[in-house]
């Protein structure tokens, strides 16, 4: 039990476009199985697709073209502006910007980008106040190129369905407002789960259940008669959506994952609620892969070099004894995993902590993970990575779990950006990776 540690709070109330990452608003069975969402998807599916897809990379190639999403927050409440500031600040000069946003706060968001000098390389796209979409840019679609064309056009290729309503609407606000087009694929997929290396693509493995799911119960994928295997035929579908040209691995566990609990802990005499395994997968530590993998290019012997999160690693940076809930044997088993793969496996410490709700009395655990960060290996230009930092406030103490992630990066010659405080993100189940979509490279 955590009962005496210390109260942490956040200095502001978090808003509601800020909710946790994992939230579902909608059925998902139920909207697949909907006559008007069939109807649509059919439409969509009929639209000129990419016939050679190339999926957009995670790490490999500059930073042409970035999407975030700046939605509403109150006064009185935690702002986006300062976040942004930072990031456009410390992101290369070179780099576009496309950024949804609600009226309300479009005069922030004009303020931080005139702050950065970045004004004449944004593209501001104002959704309608009532549209409920969230800061997390990266979930609702994957981005593809469609190398069989000279000009190459991209694609935001968006999942069968998505189980935040409001998000879902994003591609089609982008596609109208640039040089995009939106495509609607029969998989279930979230962006977040996706990692794409130069020969490979990560998806966690929860997903191709998912997908399996949905030819079973709700039939919107004709299996063929022949078919003998479920598994290869769903993993085709994948790869022929993605890239036909990269390796499809897929990422999980077959230890036990615990799912979300909430437990009973009285803190200062007063009975609590204590959330912990918050966000973890059916097969996956995390319910995303990009919250504890990290992608960071080939070592001089051609080993492909990956960081993967490691609990145990920040404890014993922090002195500290691992909590009964830390999950630290399953993201062991994951890296021996990738390691077995053929993969150079790194571990950086990614440390659980909590933070304090105080005026409804609830402790809720979260991994303030630097996996999560943006990445840029380029011949030309050199590789660069931005890190989210946790040392702030009342977590000062992981002061010494920044400066680690920093050494670790720089011994693999990275410029390394420290970014500011990203508390208020990961505590809903995201970072800085989760925030953007790399729409080029």
């Amino acid at each position: 039990m955590t009962a005496n540690n210390p109260i942490r709070k956040n200095p502001l109330p978090l808003p509601a476009t800020l909710a946790r990452r994992n939230k579902s608003d909608v059925d998902v069975g139920a909207i697949a199985r909907s006559a008007s969402v069939q109807t649509d998807l059919r439409a969509k599916i009929a639209r000129p697709g990419p016939r050679e897809p190339k999926i957009v990379s995670t790490a490999h190639g500059p930073l042409k073209h970035i999407l975030f999403c700046y939605p509403a927050y109150a006064s009185g409440e935690f702002s986006y502006k300062q976040v942004y500031e930072d990031l456009f600040r410390k992101l290369p000069k070179t780099t576009q910007f496309t950024i949804l946003t609600h009226p309300s706060v479009t005069n922030d968001l004009l303020a931080a980008l005139d702050s950065t000098h970045a004004s004449d390389r944004s593209t501001i796209v104002e959704a309608p106040d009532f549209l409920n979409f969230l800061v997390w840019a990266e979930d609702p679609y994957v981005v593809v190129q469609d190398t069989s064309t000279t000009e190459g056009t991209s694609f935001l290729v968006e999942p069968h369905v998505f189980r935040r309503s409001g998000d879902a609407a994003i591609a089609e606000l982008v596609a109208e407002a640039t040089n995009l087009q939106s495509i609607q694929s029969p998989l279930y997929f979230q962006g977040g789960n996706v990692l794409i290396g130069d020969d490979f693509v990560f998806i966690g493995t929860d997903y191709p259940e998912e997908t399996k799911k949905l030819i079973e119960e709700v039939g919107n994928i004709v299996v063929p008669e022949d078919v003998e295997n479920i598994d290869e035929f769903v993993k085709n579908l994948y790869i022929k959506t993605f890239d036909s040209n990269r390796q499809l691995i897929y990422i999980g566990t077959e230890l036990p994952v615990p799912q979300p609990q909430e437990r009973p802990i009285t803190i200062d005499g007063e009975e609590w609620t204590e959330e912990i395994y918050t966000g973890t997968g059916k097969k996956q530590p995390i319910f995303h892969i990009d919250m504890f993998i990290s992608l960071a290019g080939r070592s001089s012997s051609g080993k492909y070099r990956l960081l993967v999160g490691s609990p145990t690693y920040a404890d014993q940076i922090l002195g500290q004894e691992p909590v009964d809930h830390s999950l630290g044997e399953i993201f062991d088993d994951v890296a021996k995993t990738l390691e077995a793969r053929g993969f150079e496996v790194i571990r950086n410490p990614m440390p659980l902590t909590y933070v304090d709700l105080v005026d409804i009395k609830v402790r809720t655990w979260y991994y303030a993970t630097a996996n999560n960060c943006l990445i840029e290996i380029d011949a030309n230009s050199g590789n660069s990575v931005w890190l989210p930092t946790y040392g702030h406030g009342d977590w000062a103490d992981l002061a010494p779990i920044d400066a680690e992630n920093k050494r670790i990066w720089e011994e693999l010659d990275f410029k390394v950006y420290e970014l500011t405080d990203f508390h208020p993100f990961v505590q809903n189940l995201g970072s800085v990776h989760c925030i953007k979509k790399y729409l080029e490279r």
